[in-house]
């Protein structure tokens, strides 16, 4: 008869985490909304806080009940250690991450000509702005760490990222409604609203990508969601376009690239590395 303290343990909860991440923000976000005040009003800023904290809240929850992998941490301790670590990534993928920031940031300039020919390349926003940009890669660790993880035990690493960049976009809705947010400066059902909701899907498989390539070093996407959002601030608006056909051409590279193991999920990798050759 098994002991209660023994009882089996069980893996990753991808899907939970997803539905709940969304309840947990959503929940914060939405009295923010309702209450007409702006990002940086009381009580409003400690909600959105709170609320945007939501994926790594909700895998530090998952992962103290029991719902991960202890090969890869036994602990939650453990797991954001290893999320936050910059030891973690090698200095050539840092150098790497660095690039790819800076191509995301700078590469839709060169596409939208007439602001290329009017403002150039260098136009800082608000401090407030590239501080929080910053602070946005706080996100990581759940969407990439948690559920990127454990979705792509189940199904394709591709088809993850693609899950987790619908979950990930339906994320944000709320902050289109807050005043003093960039997403309310687009403005909720224009083209732009779109277009930032598009990137974000067609963007996550990008981060699956990255996160896998590394050697599934969170650090990996952490750095590159950061730097990517600071970077953004430092050049002018673009077209939503342009924006978007980046964020596509570069997702498609690395799929095609990588479609070999990108197809494939984690549990059928190990299982080809068990089996006899």
């Amino acid at each position: 008869m098994l002991s209660r303290n023994h009882s089996k343990p069980r893996g990753p909860a991808p899907w939970l985490f997803l539905v709940a991440t969304l309840g947990w923000t959503w929940c914060f976000l939405l009295p923010a909304v309702f209450s007409e005040q702006g990002l940086f009003e009381f009580p409003v800023a400690i909600f959105s806080a709170i609320g945007l904290l939501g994926p790594l809240i909700v895998a530090g929850m998952l992962i103290a009940g029991g719902r991960w992998d202890r090969s890869l941490d036994a602990t939650v301790g453990h797991f954001f250690r290893r999320c936050f670590d910059p030891r973690t990534l090698p200095w050539r993928w840092m150098l790497a991450v660095m690039g790819l920031a800076a191509l995301l940031a700078v590469g839709p300039v060169f596409l939208d000509l007439p602001v290329l020919r009017e403002q150039g390349v260098w136009e800082p926003g608000p401090l407030a702005f590239v501080l929080l940009g910053f602070l946005g890669a706080l996100e990581e660790p759940g969407w990439r760490g948690y559920a990127q993880e454990g979705l792509q035990r189940r199904i394709p690493v591709v088809a993850a990222g693609f899950v987790i960049g619908v979950f990930w976009a339906l994320w944000h809705l709320p902050l289109f409604f807050i005043d003093g947010t960039y997403q309310a400066g687009l403005g909720p059902g224009s083209v732009a609203f779109w277009g930032f909701m598009l990137a974000l899907v067609v963007g996550a498989p990008f981060y699956a990508w990255l996160y896998n390539a590394a050697g599934k070093v969170v650090f990996a996407a952490l750095l590159y969601h950061g730097l990517g959002n600071v970077a953004r601030e430092l050049v002018p608006d673009v077209s939503v376009f342009a924006e978007v056909a980046v964020e596509a051409a570069m997702m498609l590279v690395v799929v095609i690239i990588g479609w070999h193991w990108m197809k494939r999920s984690a549990d059928t990798d190990q299982s080809q590395k068990k089996s006899p050759t």
